[in-house]
């Protein structure tokens, strides 16, 4: 599921989605660098076990035609180990995923 360009949500109001390692808060920082930057967002969503996810990873996402178009983006690779526990459900509800891989395209409105 790719939410594209045109269809691009935008930056909703900061929401930190708990906190990952270190008690560091999870996705909060990808909209004060987003915001700091004026790029937009590419949220990549994975698991180990997802053979799609780990395909894209070495062939689409290496590709120099996707690199350099992803180029201007602020890019947050988020792994979705178990989708039915958190973070990873509230996660992935927040952004309507139903499976993996996932891509999501975040702009700030302006």
């Amino acid at each position: 599921m790719m939410h594209g360009e045109d269809n691009a949500l935008a930056l909703p109001q900061r929401h930190d989605f708990g906190t990952g390692l270190h008690g560091r808060p999870l996705l909060g920082s990808l909209y004060d660098v987003a915001k700091r930057e004026k790029k937009p967002v590419l949220i990549d969503m994975w698991a180990t076990w997802c053979k799609n996810c780990l395909t894209m990873d070495v062939t689409t996402m290496k590709d120099p035609q996707v690199v350099a178009a992803l180029n201007g983006y602020v890019k947050i690779k988020f792994q979705a180990e178990d989708p039915d526990s958190e973070p990873a459900k509230s996660i992935m509800r927040r952004f309507d995923a139903v499976g993996l891989p996932t891509y999501v395209i975040l702009k700030r409105k302006n």
